[in-house]
C-alpha cells in the first residue's frame, strides 16, 4: 500500500465521494496498479520541506480502478506522475433489499396452573 499526503478538505472531499481521482508522483522504485489500495494521510507542510505526516491524524483509503502514466514527471522530485482512479466513496449500489421472513416458531405446550 502507498501513501499520499493530503490536508482535512481533501481528505473529506473523497470520504464525501465528491473527489474519485488525483495526480501523484510514482513511488520511487515501486509501481501501482489497479486493485491497488492507496492511503491519503493528513499532513502538515513547511515551505522548502517534505510534507510530514500529523501522528492520529485523519486518512481515508481507496481500492484503484484505473491508473495512467502521464508520461511526464514532476518538475521538483523528477518523480513520473500518474493519475488515479477510483470509485467514489459512499456511492457503492444499493445493497439487495432485506426481506423480512416469518420465522418458524416451536408450537409451546400449555403450562398448567396448580
Amino acid at each position: 500500500m502507498n501513501s499520499y499526503p493530503a490536508n482535512e478538505q481533501r481528505i473529506s472531499e473523497i470520504e464525501r465521494g465528491r473527489s474519485c481521482g488525483a495526480v501523484v508522483p510514482l513511488p520511487p522504485g515501486g509501481s501501482l496498479a489497479v486493485g491497488d489500495t492507496v492511503l491519503f494521510a493528513l499532513s502538515q507542510s513547511r515551505a522548502g520541506q517534505q510534507p510530514s505526516y500529523v501522528k492520529g491524524g485523519d486518512s481515508v483509503l481507496v481500492l484503484l480502478t484505473d491508473v495512467v502514466d502521464l508520461g511526464t514527471t514532476d518538475p521538483i522530485t523528477g518523480q513520473a506522475l500518474v493519475q488515479l482512479s477510483w470509485k467514489p466513496l459512499g456511492q457503492e449500489a444499493n445493497p439487495a433489499p432485506v426481506t423480512k421472513t416469518k420465522r418458524a416458531t416451536k408450537a409451546r405446550s400449555p403450562h398448567k396452573t396448580v
